[in-house]
């Protein structure tokens, strides 16, 4: 009995571990086959955008149809390829690959707490695509680029607590490219988008349709996720997400017209300006409580890490 258990032990062993190899090499084999079919689905919705951007910056009706569609595509192929391959290896978080770059050197709290921020706001921003409930109440056209404003709102300042005004966008076309930079044992991950939002300003009309103010800034966005695959796989590719927060609007406006400023570099280095208007009916939640001083404030947020 002793002898057979001796011979048996091991077998059951060697057996156990080429079953372990193989369904190792059938994860890795999965997860190849997933990811390649990924890279084409993104590539097929990068040009599929493209088409879709060249409609004229006043078929709003036919854009919002256009992008809802197109979402939706995405989603469901997204969708046909897990099921697919249901054995993919799930793609490390933006956190835990920030951690391997730096090989085993760990993040400080105030790192943690950058990338919490973000992981919770490309979050929201994701769950709109997946939710069908992407929608652009605004959309302006210019230079390739499409920029589509999402949501404006107003509430509590991210700075102090007191009233501003909140504007979700998206702007469509922004290509992304990956850069390495080698140091020793650490390499450092650098995503370099070469479209640059420069500027943002309002002319306050009131109403006899006189200027009545002006506000301006920088274009930079409070937050921005100049590069959303990185803190999930699942969103489309080119699309930038972000957020601007700007001083809540003088009594006396009844519409607002914004300009935002955009640069974009082409492959020979060369920049080439865009700009998007748009022209807003102004709702009294806009505007600035009885007795509050404008400012012409526009706010900016901490950099993505």
């Amino acid at each position: 009995m002793k002898k057979l258990f001796a011979v048996a032990l091991p077998a059951a062993i060697a057996i156990a571990a080429v079953l372990f190899a193989a369904n190792v090499l059938q994860s890795r084999s999965e997860t190849a086959e997933a990811r390649a079919e990924r890279a084409r689905l993104k590539r097929d919705f990068a040009e599929r955008a493209a088409l879709a951007r060249g409609l004229p910056a006043d078929a709003r009706a036919e854009w919002r149809d256009e992008s809802a569609a197109l979402l939706r595509w995405y989603l469901d192929e997204l969708a046909a390829i897990r099921n697919r391959h249901p054995g993919e290896t799930p793609r490390p978080t933006a956190l835990e690959a920030a951690a391997a770059e730096r090989k085993g050197k760990p993040l400080g709290d105030k790192e943690k707490a950058t990338f919490a921020e973000f992981q919770r706001y490309a979050d929201e921003r994701l769950a709109l695509v997946r939710e069908g409930r992407y929608a652009a109440t605004q959309s302006a056209a210019d230079g390739g680029l499409r920029l589509d404003l999402l949501r404006v709102e107003p509430g509590p300042s991210p700075e102090g607590g007191g009233p501003g005004l909140r504007i979700d966008f998206a702007l469509w076309g922004a290509p992304n490219f990956v850069e390495r930079d080698r140091s020793g044992d650490r390499t450092t991950t650098r995503h370099v988008v070469p479209v640059v939002l420069k500027r943002i300003a309002f002319r306050f009309l009131d109403e006899r349709g006189k200027v009545y103010g002006e506000m301006s800034g920088s274009g930079e966005p409070y937050l921005k996720l100049a590069d959303p695959e990185r803190w999930s796989d699942d969103f489309p590719p080119s699309i930038l997400f972000g957020t601007w927060w700007v001083e809540p609007f003088p009594r006396e406006t009844q519409t607002a017209e914004l300009t935002v400023e955009a640069g974009a570099r082409g492959a020979a280095g060369a920049e080439r300006g865009t700009a998007f208007q748009f022209k807003l009916p102004v709702p009294d939640a806009w505007k600035l409580p009885p007795g509050a001083t404008f400012q012409a404030e526009v706010r900016e947020g901490p950099a993505s890490p």
